[in-house]
């Protein structure tokens, strides 16, 4: 629905190296500035599991315009990113591959490998799409056949370089962890995709993760969360799927121990909540206009800006056209046999575009238009609202940390 309608006991070995590792950690001063990058949602699909024939071309025109036709060129374009940028640290929140094919996720471990051999250390989390999917496919000609996914073990097992391994604590209900990334600061990663109850944050893992919030503030670090769905319902329309379905008592332990921010994806677009847990909802890096975040941690508080990949050539144009492009087929599609169906496509697609960046304060509103659209939808129209009351710059965010 989602892709139609918005455009879906701990290893006592791993025990003992974090404990070794941790006063050699914490003796060091905490840099004034520590630099961060987040990103989310790519879909990566291994370039062997396609020939961008028709099923394929018709299943990636038919969802909600993520840059699938050019998709290893954007991943290269942002490693190579990542290396110039050279933030302190990396880390994507989920739907890392398509549809959780086993190839995929192993061709996009080895980009990842060049950014952390560039010397930023990435860090991972699954999404709804990574793991045991039965969608899984390889796609050729007209058809399609299935091909293996992964399990939450062999997910760790893959991505062990990128956070699994070097975890100073890992849950054993989920793929959650926690590793510090920075001196004073941990990452803290919660994961509900794995778990047996998906969507939701087990009991078992609500009592280790404010073990792990009481272990760092004991050590004096700071914690930065990550999740895949979200802490917070952003828009109204979005409902179940897509914020943790007990995030309130998983908001109240950040609050309690003073966890800076909750980084997460999902809904594929641009969105900020300023709570008393802030939360950062990057757009999906496949989505135009292809962002990631940029966050800037002091000793007093945070500053959060996205940027669109720099893929050179004309990435930037094509992708952005292919987003408009597919909004609008899918628009005419809804509005059938009318007169004015081009206009209102039209409007639709910029607005959905602008919305998507995180920008929806830049909308110029066509009353006109918007009546007509009432007139021959249901859906739209509210969509089109809930835009128009959100109407913010989403794509940055500072705060101050409390006194």
């Amino acid at each position: 629905m989602k892709e139609r309608i918005i455009f879906l006991a701990l290893a006592a070995a791993l025990l003992l190296g974090a404990f070794a590792l941790a006063p050699r950690l914490e003796a060091r001063e905490a840099p004034e500035e520590i630099r961060l990058a987040v990103a989310t949602d790519p879909h990566y699909l291994a370039d062997e599991l396609t020939d961008f024939g028709e099923c394929y071309m018709r299943v990636v025109t038919d969802a909600d315009g993520k840059a699938m036709p050019r998709i290893t060129e954007l991943m290269r374009a942002f490693a190579s990113e990542m290396a110039r940028e050279g933030p302190d640290a990396l880390i994507i929140t989920g739907d890392l591959t398509f549809n959780g094919e086993r190839l995929s996720h192993e061709r996009l471990a080895e980009k990842l490998g060049g950014i952390e051999a560039a010397g930023v250390p990435v860090y991972v989390i699954p999404g709804n799409h990574d793991l045991e999917n039965p969608a899984a496919a390889r796609f050729e000609g007209g058809g399609y056949e299935l091909v293996d996914s992964v399990t939450a073990e062999e997910f760790a097992e893959i991505y062990s370089d990128f956070g699994y391994s070097e975890a100073i604590s890992r849950d054993g209900r989920s793929l959650s962890y926690t590793a510090r990334i920075a001196p004073g600061l941990r990452l803290l990663c919660v994961d509900v995709n794995a778990s047996q109850s998906a969507e939701w944050v087990s009991e078992g893992s609500l009592e280790w993760i404010e073990s792990e919030l009481a272990a760092a503030r004991a050590a004096g670090d700071r914690v930065i969360a990550a999740s895949h769905q979200n802490l917070y319902m952003h828009n109204p329309l979005f409902l179940s799927g897509y914020t943790i379905a007990n995030s309130a008592q998983l908001e109240a332990l950040y609050a309690e121990y003073g966890v800076i921010a909750n980084l997460s994806g999902h809904i594929h677009l641009q969105h900020t909540r300023s709570e008393r847990v802030p939360e950062l909802v990057t757009s999906s890096l496949a989505v135009s206009p292809n962002q990631y975040g940029l966050i800037t941690v002091t000793g007093s508080g945070c500053a959060y800006r996205v940027k669109s990949v720099d893929a050179g050539g004309d990435f930037a144009e094509w992708s952005a056209g292919f987003f408009h492009d597919t909004a609008v087929s899918q628009a005419l599609a809804e509005l059938g046999d009318y007169d004015n169906a081009a206009a209102l496509a039209e409007f639709y697609a910029s607005a959905n575009a602008k919305y998507f960046a995180g920008r929806p304060d830049e909308i110029a509103w066509d009353e006109g238009i918007i009546d007509e659209w009432s007139s021959r939808s249901f859906f739209t129209p509210m969509y089109l609202e809930s835009i128009r009351a959100d109407a913010e710059d989403h794509s940055s965010l500072s705060w101050d940390f409390p006194g």
